[in-house]
């Protein structure tokens, strides 16, 4: 099969996945039908339909990476920069199916090798970036190093991965997931205090 007709077989579970009122009941003959190819012709090429939602899964990581990058890039302000990028990712995530959700959280060697590789040569720079432009516009603590950042992000993404219950449950815990968010950027203190000696600041 050429990469072209591939394609067009994830682009139609995509389509599926995103209309579907029973998650997780989408078939092979459904998305071989919108894709104008016979189910064998996904067996083919995929092995499993597993392998096709892990596919689906990859195509919506790398949508959300693609999205980021992009609000980075932009000249918008530092602060529309980071409200874009958060609520582009909401939005894509949105459409997923939940089926499609719970691949992306899920402890499938595949897909856990996968999102550590995309982390390592797609996430990590962005943030890099994202670092060096909050510092230049004046909304990140220029004492903030880089390898500190990085061992924070290490640390969330781990603490994420322990609670994939939760995330897998993402539309139902919005609320909680918006105060962790909030969280993660400002921290729980709401006067700055010297924890290692010396006087409160207010």
């Amino acid at each position: 099969m050429n990469q072209d007709k591939k394609e067009i077989i994830v682009q139609s579970a995509m389509e599926l996945f995103h209309k579907a009122h029973r998650p997780g009941k989408v078939s092979v003959e459904e998305i071989a039908e919108r894709a104008h190819v016979s189910p064998t012709t996904i067996y083919n090429r995929f092995g499993t339909r597993d392998r096709l939602v892990e596919e689906v899964a990859r195509r919506l990581v790398l949508a959300i990476i693609d999205r980021s990058r992009e609000f980075l890039r932009s000249p918008l302000p530092f602060a529309r920069k980071l409200q874009a990028m958060i609520s582009g990712k909401i939005a894509l995530t949105s459409k997923a199916d939940d089926e499609i959700i719970d691949k992306m959280v899920s402890h499938d060697p595949n897909m856990a090798r996968f999102i550590e590789d995309v982390y390592r040569a797609e996430v990590a720079p962005i943030w890099h970036d994202f670092l060096a432009d909050g510092k230049a516009q004046g909304y990140i603590d220029p004492d903030l190093d880089e390898e500190v950042f990085v061992v924070y992000l290490d640390i969330l993404r781990a603490g994420f991965a322990s609670r994939a219950d939760m995330l897998k449950e993402w539309r139902s815990n919005l609320p909680l997931l918006e105060k962790m968010t909030r969280l993660v950027f400002y921290g729980f203190l709401r006067k700055e205090i010297d924890l290692f000696g010396g006087k409160e600041r207010v």
